[in-house]
């Protein structure tokens, strides 16, 4: 009889690790993120010190944030290109319908049959709670 259950146990066995080894790669790819974020401020930092010295506080302040701006502004513009617009894609023959506008074909019996038993289902229960169907 354990013989049956064998393979179930090795599938199981086999889909933990898989799982464990995916939630370590996300962890470790997480810590490189925080660590270059942490990265990525120093050097922020340090450029506003060295502006600083050469501008003044006020100045360089200013102008590092017209620059991050700027970059943020570019990022975005990027981003913004690669994906698709949003909105219907222009047809070749305006005379075509497209298949999601179709009628939908008929029902076959077991649709019809689980349609009827959901909704009668819910009346019952819309019936016990003394709830109204009827907005």
């Amino acid at each position: 009889m354990t013989s049956l259950f064998q393979p179930v146990e090795m599938l199981a066995r086999e889909a933990g690790d898989a799982a464990r080894a995916a939630l370590w790669r996300v962890a470790l790819i997480i810590a490189a993120l925080l660590i270059a974020s942490l990265g990525a401020v120093f050097l922020i930092f340090a450029v506003y010190l060295g502006l600083r010295f050469l501008f003044g506080p006020g100045l360089a302040a200013l102008s590092m944030g017209t620059g991050l701006l700027a970059m943020a502004a570019g990022v975005f513009l990027i981003a913004r290109g690669r994906v698709p617009k949003a909105g219907p894609k222009p047809v070749a023959d305006p005379g075509q319908i497209r298949a999601s506008a179709r009628h939908p074909e008929s029902a076959d019996a077991a649709t019809i049959a689980v349609y009827t038993a959901a909704f009668l289902i819910g009346r019952r229960l819309a019936d016990r709670w003394g709830q109204s169907l009827n907005p």
